[in-house]
């Protein structure tokens, strides 16, 4: 969550701008990866993933972002990813929004 602390330099209204900014594309999206049926075309998974690894990247949330780049490489390269990857993908994003949800307290 640095980058955050940086963007906000100590002013405590603007970091919970910058969070909210965060929440507003990781909560739908999350909401979106849920939903998504991966026994059919993948795609739209993958460019949901595309779309938040550099999200959480910026917040700071290596593991996330480097699962999330690995499966969205592996679709990418013609491959699945089954129901508990995408299952451990959701629950840490989950996770992550849990957190940055705690600093807007």
């Amino acid at each position: 969550m640095e980058i955050i602390e940086r963007l906000s330099a100590g002013d405590p209204e603007k970091k919970k701008y910058y969070i909210r900014l965060f929440l507003d594309t990781l909560e739908p999206e999350l909401a979106n990866l849920k939903t998504a049926d991966i026994s059919v075309d993948q795609e739209p998974i993958r460019a949901i993933l595309h779309k938040l690894k550099s999200q959480v990247q910026t917040i700071g949330a290596r593991e996330a972002h480097a699962m999330m780049a690995e499966q969205e490489h592996h679709i990418k390269g013609g491959g699945r990813i089954d129901q508990a990857q995408l299952d451990e993908t959701c629950r840490q994003l989950s996770d992550l929004i849990g957190d940055l949800q705690e600093l807007l307290k």
